[in-house]
């Protein structure tokens, strides 16, 4: 070989390396903490007719020697600690191995040349100087108009990841029971350890209703929602800083399950840690609310205000200083102040000194009486019928589910609990009936979650 191929052949080797350097260095690191293997499969055989025979097989594989190892551990548990040793290792590697090519499978997706909204862009996006330039922005990174966001489309979308707040309720009060059952002297507080055991039966009622089924709410973490004229669009914040625009929160909501999470719960779904959903849209456009505990819709024809108490729980906030809790019947009286600005807004009726007054003196009574579910319920039925009795209108009452929505933001604005307790009540203002008792909008993309990673 002359000098001069050797030099060829040699620039070569080391053009191949360095080529080789680079595309590791491209490549994204990628750490699961969630992943639907079902839904993976299904995207990745609808694109590509059918799944290698090596990739299934080695699949197939691991999970018969796991499920065969977790057979005989069950069968000889009690012989020797040597032997359960021996089969949790073994359990250990062949999950590890069904992970690793259940990842491989996705890296497969996500390089096919598909379209993903909302994927965050690398760089800060150049600002826009005005609205015109939001509509006319035709790069779905910058500005993505609601429309598209039709059922089935793919998302990929950064958010700060976390349960909403069902199920933060239900894990705590969990935890706070075993607790108070061990150590019942750290939970001494007047009124709280009866708080507890009131409100486990309920917890119980709500954990057969999950169903095994974790909810999240995350909030976006570079988008959120902005209107123009009439119009809705998601937006990266980075392009519309500065500009003047009616714009709202943003967060990514959708059911998964507890056996999908690679890692445990308690690290990943409570610090409110960045994260990257992927996902396919479950609901068109977005929405104003939707409903973590999906069993409960079960029920919504024959008792929505079962429904609506379920999605109205809300984690007890235990006051530091009791002179600053309020009794329980403010919180009642508030709630039910705020359920009446909403009833006459609603229904656009306009209320007399003399309506109010009596109105006022119903709220009055009403709240200085029992503020358990079913009182609470009776409460809001007969502010509803004073009310909507002010109108010529028969019809003039909201549905069902629109009467839902009020009756949750009023307990909201009053801060009366599904379960009061007076720790959980803090001291606010009353609202009036000239006043607007609705808490800030937030606007949600109901997602069906295929993987979250980071």
């Amino acid at each position: 070989m002359s000098l001069k191929s050797w030099w060829a052949d040699r620039r070569q080797r080391r053009q191949a390396k360095s080529a080789s350097r680079e595309i590791v260095k491209a490549a994204p690191l990628r750490e699961f903490v969630y992943l639907d293997e079902v839904s993976l499969h299904s995207l990745l055989v609808s694109q590509k007719s059918t799944l290698l025979d090596t990739v299934s097989e080695a699949s197939a594989r691991a999970e018969e020697a796991e499920v065969a190892g977790v057979a005989g551990a069950n069968a000889v548990g009690v012989k020797s600690e040597v032997s359960a040793r021996y089969q949790t290792s073994n359990s250990n590697s062949m999950q590890s191995s069904r992970k690793a090519v259940v990842q491989s499978l996705f890296k497969e997706l996500r390089d096919l040349p598909l379209t993903f909204r909302l994927a965050h862009l690398a760089g800060a996006p150049a600002p826009l100087t005005n609205s015109q330039a939001v509509v006319s922005e035709r790069d779905p990174a910058v500005v993505l108009s609601v429309d598209e966001l039709t059922r089935g489309t793919l998302v990929e979308i950064e958010v700060e990841l976390a349960v909403d707040p069902v199920f933060k309720l239900g894990s705590m009060m969990t935890e706070w029971k075993a607790m108070a059952d061990d150590y019942p002297a750290m939970f001494g507080a007047p009124g709280l350890l009866g708080f507890l055991r009131d409100s486990e039966p309920i917890m119980k009622v709500l954990d057969r209703f999950l169903a095994g089924l974790v909810p999240i709410k995350a909030e976006a973490v570079h988008y959120k929602s902005v209107m123009i004229d009439g119009a809705e669009y998601i937006v990266d914040k980075r392009a519309v800083e500065g500009l003047e625009l009616e714009s709202y929160p943003l967060y990514v909501v959708g059911v998964t399950e507890k056996l999908g999470y690679w890692k445990d719960l308690r690290r990943v779904l409570f610090s409110n840690a960045r994260f990257t959903v992927f996902g396919r849209v479950a609901r068109d456009s977005l929405h104003d609310s939707w409903t973590p505990v999906k069993l409960a819709d079960l029920f919504a024809d024959v008792a929505p205000g079962f429904v609506d108490q379920i999605n109205a729980i809300e984690a007890p906030k235990v006051g530091q200083d009791s002179t600053s809790v309020a009794p329980i019947h403010v919180a009642h009286r508030d709630a039910l102040t705020a359920y009446a600005v909403a009833i006459a807004e609603r229904c656009e009726l306009t209320i007399d000194a003399d309506s109010q007054a009596e109105i006022d003196v119903l709220i009055g009574a009403l709240a200085a009486g029992p503020a358990t579910p079913t009182a609470q319920r009776q409460a809001f039925d007969k502010v509803l019928t004073a009310v909507t009795a002010l109108s010529m209108d028969s019809a003039v009452a909201p549905d069902a589910d629109a009467d839902i929505a009020l009756r949750r933001n009023a307990r909201e604005a009053g801060r009366l609990e599904l379960l009061p307790s007076p720790l959980s009540l803090t001291t606010q203002p009353a609202p009036t009936l000239a006043g607007n008792a609705t808490k800030p909008r937030e606007r949600m993309l109901d997602v069906e979650v295929v993987g979250i990673y980071w």
